[in-house]
């Protein structure tokens, strides 16, 4: 039920008590008007019926019959007499002013004029006993006659209430007329006296309200020194200390946000500055490791029947774990400062898990581990490197930290994702630990912090590029069983998968012609002999020139690597040297820059439709593997 309003809450206050006491004594005031009304007719008809009956003696003495008939005529007369009718005392009807049949039987009627006990019909009868009169005052020689003699005869009357009842009637008509305006005015008088308070109380709950949406310049009107009054000023003193309170909040807010606003400048600032030198100092530490590597792998190829091939292969074991730190850290330090730019294409899965095992399975045989695969063929669109890298970490956590059974990696391909799936029977994960093991520098098995059991940004690197390219990651692990991760890639349309199926059926870096354009020929060597190894036919030129006349005598090569060691400057010039170079031999060329710092965002492609990439140094093999295989791939086409 909708609760009362103040308007009502008065009227009710007002007029209940008064409707109240207008029933009460209304109802009082006609009961006992009716009462003295029965009274007062009573009283009147056996004054009437004594009459009679005295009247009547000597026309029954006498058998004055007509005048009997007059008198009861006279009797009819009267007010509140409907009929009458005299008999003898055998009970024969001497004279009636209705039919004799309809006269009331003996209990059908009323003894005497006493009132009434209870309420009577409308139309009653009452009888009154004719005795011979007693003349004893005037008389001194008459017989006193006793009460007990039989009486000569009846006087009945039939008395009618429907006069008392109109007279009811009006007065409860003229009761309820007057409770009504009484009531009309209680309302009225209620309702003026009730005008201010309501008024009052409306704009003290307008202000209120007001102050609460924070309007707090609103104040109530002050009527007077009343309660009212008293409550308005109040009002007034509460809103002018809220409204200095909230200024002084706001200003103390101001205060607090411009300072933290400055301390968070000054932390943005410290961590760019951070996330610049860590950039650059891992950038500067892996190129010098890189060539290290690739010094070492060539000395392992090359020791494979020397006695020294154990320390050899210890030696390529430290430098790789080496150069997985660093690589590590310039992956998180580009995280870190946002230049990480997402390339989607589309890349088979097998492809993609196949590296992986290639590169793990010596490692988990080493440990005894079985390393199985279970793939779904299906294309995925995602960029490779970064899926790459995703994967990479998730498998090299789960053969660090598995000792025995196996490790499972599979692709689960649905209508429009597909699954890749890591599974091991490593020790497992605490539930309470599952989102704490992707922030950074987490280790749950690591407490003294041993570097070789890595820096413990893995998964936070896993993370940050999965949510890069919007792949989820989710994580199912039990104690003592091991651990499923889990990433959700999109798949490739069916035109795009069977396109890129058809360019990838053969390996285009088999007998494709590279020419390797460097201003450092001494630096040069591991990557000319990588790119042989990979069954390329490598050219080497020192400049731009001698880069023109080896294409005018052999032909445009398949790729043109162009390795600058200048940086960035570098990387702008050699693209002008480029297009010059393309418009002097008249020939597209694919190109592949390698830049020594942090490179800006690469051209698609030449003015003359030309792909051209952009590579970074330090760099995995695989890495470059994968840009000249698809700058191959766009040149077939």
């Amino acid at each position: 039920m909708k609760p009362l309003g103040i308007r009502s809450r008065i009227l009710l206050v007002a007029l209940v008590p008064a409707v109240l006491v207008a029933l009460l004594i209304t109802g009082l005031l006609l009961f006992e008007q009716s009462k003295q009304s029965h009274i007062e007719q009573h009283r009147r008809l056996a004054a009437l019926a004594r009459q009679l009956s005295a009247a009547a003696e000597y026309d029954m003495f006498v058998g004055g019959v007509e005048s009997l008939h007059s008198l009861l005529a006279a009797a009819v007369a009267e007010p509140d007499v409907d009929a009458a009718a005299i008999l003898d005392a055998k009970g024969n009807v001497l004279a009636t002013t209705v039919e004799s049949a309809s006269l009331p039987q003996a209990d059908g009627v009323i003894v005497g004029f006493d009132p009434p006990a209870k309420p009577e019909p409308l139309k009653h009868w009452h009888v009154q006993p004719i005795r011979a009169a007693s003349n004893a005052e005037s008389d001194l020689f008459s017989i006193p006659q006793s009460r007990d003699m039989p009486p000569l005869g009846q006087l009945l009357l039939r008395v009618s209430n429907e006069s008392l009842n109109k007279e009811m009637r009006r007065a409860v008509a003229f009761a309820s007329l007057a409770a009504v305006l009484v009531l009309l005015f209680g309302a009225l008088l209620a309702l003026a006296m009730s005008r201010g308070l309501i008024n009052t109380l409306g704009s003290i709950g307008d202000v209120v309200a007001g102050i609460g949406r924070g309007r707090t310049h609103l104040r109530v009107a002050e009527t007077g020194a009343d309660e009212l009054g008293k409550l308005a000023a109040g009002i007034n003193e509460m809103a002018a200390a809220v409204t200095q309170t909230q200024e002084e909040l706001a200003a103390r807010i101001a205060k607090a946000t411009a300072t933290l606003r400055h301390e968070r400048d000054e932390a943005e600032a410290a961590a760019q500055s951070r996330g610049r030198f860590f950039a650059a100092a891992s950038h500067d530490l892996r190129q010098p490791v890189q060539a290290l590597g690739l010094f070492v792998d060539r000395l392992e190829r090359d020791a494979r029947s020397s006695p020294l091939l154990p320390r050899v292969s210890q030696l390529a074991q430290t430098v790789r774990s080496l150069q997985e730190l660093l690589d590590t850290l310039f992956d998180y330090s580009r995280l870190d400062g946002k230049v990480y730019q997402v390339e989607r294409r589309p890349v088979s899965a097998s492809d993609v898990i196949g590296h992986l095992i290639d590169d793990f399975a010596e490692v988990a045989h080493a440990k005894g581990l079985d390393l199985r695969t279970r793939i779904g063929e299906c294309w995925l669109m995602t960029d490779p490197a970064m899926l790459h890298r995703i994967l990479l970490n998730l498998l090299s956590n789960a053969v660090r930290h598995t000792w025995q059974g196996g490790i499972l990696v599979a692709s689960r391909c649905g209508a429009t994702h597909t699954r890749i799936e890591i599974w091991d029977t490593g020790p497992g994960i605490p539930a309470t630990a599952h989102a704490a093991i992707f922030e950074e520098l987490v280790q749950l098995d690591n407490p003294e912090r041993d570097p070789a059991k890595g820096l413990g940004l893995g998964l936070a690197i896993v993370r940050r590029t999965a949510a890069l390219l919007d792949h989820p990651v989710n994580l199912c692990s039990r104690i003592g069983h091991g651990s499923r991760f889990t990433i959700t890639i999109p798949r490739v349309p069916a035109s795009l998968k069977a396109e890129e199926s058809k360019q990838s059926s053969n390996d285009p870096l088999e007998g494709a012609r590279i020419l390797l354009l460097s201003d450092d020929p001494a630096e040069q060597s591991e990557l000319f002999e990588q790119l042989a190894d990979w069954g390329c036919e490598v050219s080497f030129s020192a400049t731009v020139d001698a880069a023109r006349d080896w294409i005018a005598s052999g032909g445009p090569p398949a790729v043109l690597i162009w390795d600058m060691q200048k940086g960035t400057t570098g990387t702008a010039l050699a693209t002008t040297s480029l297009d010059w170079l393309t418009a002097t031999v008249g020939h597209p060329l694919p190109a592949l820059i390698i830049s020594k710092g942090p490179v800006p965002a690469p051209a698609a492609q030449a003015p003359d439709g030309a792909p051209r990439l952009l590579l970074p140094r330090p760099f995995r093999p695989a890495r470059l593997r994968a840009l000249l295989t698809h700058l191959l791939t766009l040149g077939a086409d």
